[in-house]
């Protein structure tokens, strides 16, 4: 099915693209679903908390793999790569190849040192290093995943709560510090048994566009910034209550905390209402240049927009609502670029 798009006239000479209609290329449906993740060089990893375990998927949503959790609470998170499955609880973690062999298994105590009392939070990057945040230190580790051996452990101050960004460019992760304070990214790595982290500015990292020389960081109070990743300059800066030719009855909606690149040049943003029910969603495209708005995603059939979750191949991208357990994954056909053609309207 061909991408459509249809601009509307909204005023004088003013136009903004009213719609795109993107394909869907698959679509999953879980006994249940918790958390869903990016799985380095594999596609995507998802935590089924009603039968203990968790699946892994290709770049097109097929499934690769289904295994047990060898824990016993269900509320686990997960991380994986193209080799290795890591999940954990408040209590222990383990790491796990494909065909659900234990490699091995270990309470946080004996990982950490010491028994933590608030959530760890994890990631298996493309390189085999299962990088811990440890919350109750303020410490980062990086683990040999086959072997569960600590390679280093180095300080990093900041809030507690801390979550991991695949960039899948290079052997560079991201790592954004989130709660209860906005707080500044940071790019971390492993280079000759230790651990290197380079500090980014801006709060609130949110991701990598595909080419990896830039990133986005958006805050809590709706503001979205475009950086490039070696000056760290703004290239693009905007509030959701200033963003340009944004469709007249989504105005003065809020951000949600679900935007991603979707190509080099289009970011996919989530937006709900102030005032009507959390169902009432939509989903934009905004460019990546400029941060003003491109279009609005129409899905096909009566698909809500749901969740947000990027994908390493550019033009996807899935979705998931929140009253199902199905997750689709989506794809811009003919990817708008910032470059008009001849006679084109000019979006930017």
């Amino acid at each position: 099915m061909p991408m459509c798009v249809r601009s509307i006239k909204v005023s004088g000479d003013d136009f903004y693209p009213a719609e795109m209609h993107p394909r869907l290329i698959n679509q999953v449906q879980l006994p249940s679903m918790r958390r869903v993740a990016p799985a380095a060089g594999l596609g995507w990893v998802v935590t089924e908390p009603a039968t203990m375990t968790v699946s892994l998927f290709d770049h097109d949503l097929r499934p690769m793999a289904r295994t047990a959790v060898p824990l016993d609470n269900p509320q686990v998170e997960a991380s994986a790569t193209h080799g290795f499955l890591a999940v954990g609880d408040r209590h222990e973690i383990a790491v796990l190849d494909h065909a659900g062999t234990l490699r091995w298994r270990s309470t946080w105590d004996r990982v950490a040192g010491r028994a933590p009392d608030r959530k760890v939070s994890f990631h298996l990057d493309g390189n085999d290093i299962l990088w811990i945040r440890l919350a109750d230190t303020r410490e980062l580790m990086a683990v040999y995943a086959p072997t569960g051996d600590e390679i280093h452990r180095v300080p990093v101050p900041g809030p507690e709560a801390a979550w991991f960004l695949h960039r899948p460019t290079d052997a560079w992760t991201g790592l954004a510090l989130l709660q209860p304070d906005p707080s500044p990214g940071a790019l971390i790595s492993l280079t000759d048994g230790r651990i290197a982290v380079r500090a980014l500015s801006g709060l609130d990292l949110a991701g990598f566009n595909p080419a990896g020389d830039r990133y986005l960081t958006m805050t809590l109070d709706g503001f979205l910034s475009v950086r490039d990743i070696d000056t760290e300059a703004i290239l693009a800066n905007r509030h959701i209550d200033d963003m340009v030719d944004i469709p007249p009855d989504v105005a003065g909606w809020r951000l949600t905390d679900w935007a991603v690149f979707v190509t080099d040049e289009l970011i996919l943003i989530s937006v709900v209402s102030t005032d009507l029910p959390d169902d009432a969603e939509e989903h934009l495209l905004l460019s990546a240049r400029s941060l003003r708005c491109r279009s609005r995603l129409r899905y096909p059939g009566q698909h809500a927009p749901g969740s947000i979750y990027g994908a390493e191949r550019q033009g996807r991208w899935l979705t998931r609502h929140h009253h199902d357990n199905v997750l689709r994954l989506w794809h811009l056909a003919n990817p708008l670029d910032d470059e008009p053609l001849p006679g084109q309207i000019a979006l930017l």
